[in-house]
Order: C-alpha cells, then structure tokens, then sequence
C-alpha cells in the first residue's frame, strides 16, 4: 500500500501521526485558562466532601455495559467490549468499586485517558493512496466509556448543551445540522430578491 508516496508501514504511521498531531493542535487555547480549571478541579477534590453522588453500584456498571457497542475495540490495552457485555455479574462488582475509587480519589489511570487514532477511508469509493482521503476515528478506553455511561445516566437533567449542538446529543444527529444548512440556503436563494431588497433597502 502506499500513501502519499510513501509506502513502509513505519514510515505511512508518521505520515498520519503528523497530520493528526497538526489537526488536532491547531485549535488554539490559553494556558492560563487552563491551569486555573485545573486549580479549581484540585480545590474541589480537596476536603471531606464525599457525595452518595460518588458511589458506582454494580447495577449502574451493568447498565453502562448494555449500551455499549458490540465488537468494539479500545485500540491500546487490546480489550473489546464484548468481553463485557458477556462477562458474568461479578466482574460489574469489581468494576463499580474501581470506578468508584476514582472518583472518590481523583486519579485516573493513564491508560484510561489514551486514545488510539486510526485512519478510515472517507467514502469506499475514495483513493486510498491519497492521505486527504482518510478520517481519524478515536479509540478510546472500553472503562471509560462505561464511566461516561454512567456519568450521563445519573446526571443527564443537569447537563446543558447548546441548541446548536447536533452530534453526540440524544435524540439529534449531524444529520440535522445538513438538513438546516440546506434549508437555509434553499430559502435565501428562493428569496434573494427580497432579502437584497431588504439589506440595501435601509441604507
């Protein structure tokens, strides 16, 4: 196979890990923004505040485990979901004291926190030798997304998004977002003639 001219395996992988490194840094933040969120998560993970809020129970855990998507991967430590989803009730025990712990704690495992990005071909159709021609999907830790679950299970009244949101939101899609863009478009070019009517009718 080869990528943009290149062709070793080895050399394809820094190939992506450069695109990718420069994709995903090139959104720009403040540090000091940043270091006093995470003062503020460290002032609050301070002192005795423990919450029932805190506590995983097993049958959260399993729940969690049922939303998760078959024949998924995490792509770092080489666990796959399905080991879960069929694993017997004990294992949802173990998992809920671990989760547990680190809430109550506040630390994470490294491995927990590490993604693996493999690249995917943007349409079946498209030529793979072309690098442009690829999309970065993250793989992420099968224990996190079972903490994700339960995050968003026990706390979904409180979580606020904006109406703008499309993806990663319940009950919407990145579907939505096209069809309002189409129809967007589609008015103002059935209108064009009023709308330029009335933007330079007032000046």
């Amino acid at each position: 196979m080869t990528v943009d001219g290149c062709s070793d395996s080895n050399n394809i992988s820094q190939l992506f890990l450069r695109k990718y490194r420069e994709l995903y840094t090139s959104v720009p933040y403040s540090t000091v923004d940043m270091q006093q969120i995470l003062a503020e998560v460290d002032t609050n993970l301070t002192g005795d505040r423990f919450s029932a809020d805190y506590v995983c129970s097993s049958q959260e855990v399993r729940l969690a485990i049922s939303r998760l998507n078959p024949h998924k991967d995490d792509g770092n430590a080489g666990l796959s979901s399905d080991y879960f989803i069929n694993a017997g009730s004990d294992l949802s025990v173990h998992i809920a004291f671990l989760l547990t712990c680190i809430v109550v704690h506040g630390s994470v495992p490294k491995d927990f926190l590490t993604s693996s990005i493999i690249p995917i071909p943007k349409t079946r159709g498209g030529n793979a030798n072309v690098s442009d021609n690829f999309r970065g999907i993250a793989l992420s830790s099968v224990f996190g997304k079972i903490l994700d679950n339960i995050i968003l299970d026990k706390f979904q009244n409180q979580l606020n998004t904006s109406d703008l949101q499309f993806g990663f939101k319940s009950g919407s899609s990145t579907n939505m977002c096209t069809m309002v863009l189409k129809e967007t478009i589609s008015y103002y070019v059935k209108n064009k003639s009023s709308v330029f009517l009335y933007i330079f009718g007032r000046q």
